[in-house]
């Protein structure tokens, strides 16, 4: 039986193959899964929550602009890629972005989901 079922929710996240960011409105970073600082190659203490999110991704242009368009236009993305550089080493991030809203249909934030699929691209 569950009993604390915000806890199992985390643990969900928390253990996503796949890396996920999430953004609100105002820019700040609400939470960073561990799978996206170890495919970004972040360490857990630069993927802190509560920072503007140009400030925790300033090493990665690309996805900036990504979470940047989402908040500024509302429009979603399925299945896109950018090029994301980690110690001169470009990786290919196959990505979608999906709006965070309440039962009201408030818009709360933006959330990124991705992959590295530089593996996979190079085939």
């Amino acid at each position: 039986m569950i009993k604390n079922v915000q806890e199992y929710y985390q643990c969900i996240l928390d253990n996503l193959t796949g890396g996920l960011i999430s953004v609100d409105l105002k820019g700040k970073v609400v939470y960073v899964n561990p799978m996206a600082g170890k495919i970004l190659h972040m360490p857990a203490e630069s993927c802190c929550h509560d920072k503007a999110y140009e400030q925790v991704f300033e090493d990665f242009p690309a996805l900036k602009d990504v979470i940047k368009e989402t908040i500024d236009t509302g429009k979603c993305v399925r299945r896109a890629e950018i090029s994301v550089m980690h110690a001169n080493t470009p990786l290919i991030i196959g990505y979608s972005t999906m709006l965070v809203k309440n039962p009201e249909g408030t818009e709360l934030g933006v959330t990124v989901i991705f992959q590295d699929i530089s593996f996979v691209a190079k085939k």
